[in-house]
């Protein structure tokens, strides 16, 4: 091993050790490579995490156990392949990667890693942090239309057909479902008028938009707990570094979670709902570490 990566590993191992007392929580590094690693979700039996990182030279999908161990790319192509996601069953994931400038959604199946481009409208461009909802009727994104508005898109799978639920001129990003698929919950700067980022959740039935945070600060990536109760989200200040907070699904009890100077960000909750994966900046990398929020 080189020098420079031995030396890399024992301060990413010496962290791990001591964060518990800085934050609260027990802490630790999951990745611990020069490379960066971001954007892990888990399996839906909690056993493996899915990310991507540019070890290699350029961002590809990666897999590994749920404790770090054993991981493996599964993506291999000079294309940027970024921001993975699950299908429910577990058997492929959904991704992002780039044509030329423009980005599309492709679907790699698990077993043979395999790809197949998802059709989306010529007037659909470069879908972003796409999510399928709890059974897999749908897939959530994020879009720009022909005329520069910004739509939450619903992609549905059995007929193909694409309906916009939330639409601004100001930027809409992120859809993440709630367990029992009737709501996403979304971040946007529509009131804002691009002053900061704000959380809202949309009730798909109702077609009701809900803004849950109320505060000068950039307010991003929330992901709902897989009880529902919960929603881990970003918090940061213009020219400070973010945190993970926690709040229940109504807005209300803001917690902060992680108290790092280094920076966190992209929380997503364990099925057991007892702790967090998140990406944070660790000896000049992002890095996939995690928090328990129980024993």
């Amino acid at each position: 091993m080189p020098p420079t990566v031995q030396l890399f590993s024992i301060l990413c191992i010496i962290y791990s050790l001591f964060c518990p007392f800085i934050n609260g929580y027990k802490e630790h590094c999951l990745t611990r490579n020069q490379g960066d690693n971001r954007y892990a979700s888990y399996s839906s039996d909690g056993s493996r995490i899915i990310f991507e990182s540019n070890r290699d030279g350029n961002w590809e999908i990666y897999a590994m156990d749920k404790n770090g161990l054993n991981q493996t790319r599964l993506t291999h192509n000079d294309k940027e392949d970024r921001r993975p996601s699950r299908h429910p069953d577990g058997s492929k994931i959904i991704y992002e990667s780039n044509v030329g400038e423009q980005v599309q959604l492709l679907l790699l199946d698990l077993k043979t890693l395999k790809t197949r481009e998802i059709p989306l409208p010529e007037w659909v461009t470069d879908p972003l942090f796409a999510k399928y909802s709890p059974k897999a009727e749908f897939i959530a994104f994020s879009a720009q239309d022909s005329i520069q508005q910004y739509h939450i898109y619903l992609l549905d799978q059995t007929t193909l057909e694409i309906q916009s639920v939330v639409s601004s001129a100001y930027k809409i990003h992120y859809p993440n479902w709630s367990p029992d698929g009737r709501e996403l919950v979304i971040f946007s700067r529509m009131d804002t008028k691009n002053a900061d980022d704000e959380i809202y959740k949309y009730h798909l039935g109702r077609q009701q938009l809900t803004r849950l945070t109320f505060w000068p600060k950039h307010n991003f990536c929330p992901a709902w707990s897989m009880d529902g109760k919960k929603i881990a989200y970003v918090t940061s200040m213009e020219e400070t570094r973010p945190e993970i907070y926690m709040m229940d699904a109504s807005g209300k009890n803001q917690q902060r979670l992680t108290h790092n100077e280094a920076g966190d960000t992209l929380p997503c909750w364990a099925p057991d709902g007892h702790s967090l994966l998140f990406t944070g900046y660790r000896q000049g990398n992002f890095q996939i570490c995690q928090i328990k929020l129980a024993p």
